[in-house]
């Protein structure tokens, strides 16, 4: 249990250097506050997907690969409610 929670840690420690890089490379902005409503949601949105993508690679990485597999079908199931065949 303890090093699933390593992984989540080191997941979102690393989602919070790529939204830098990211809201600049994009809307040429770099804190929350410089951005508009709109891209403030677009941001949100990236950051879930790329936040998604980091925590399964790092989950295989670090040898989880069955429990985060299940734990992101999950969390899109319950956000996409037309995935709930998907298995």
């Amino acid at each position: 249990m303890a090093w699933i929670f390593v992984i989540f840690a080191i997941t979102g420690s690393t989602v919070t250097f790529v939204r830098r890089p990211f809201t600049k490379l994009v809307f040429d902005k770099i804190t929350y506050g410089e951005l508009y409503w709109y891209e403030l949601i677009v941001t949100i949105v990236a950051v879930y997907f790329i936040y998604q993508f980091l925590l399964f690679g790092v989950g295989t990485l670090l040898g989880e690969y069955k429990f985060f597999r299940w734990f992101i079908l999950k969390m899109n199931k319950r956000i996409f409610p037309f995935l709930k065949n998907v298995e």
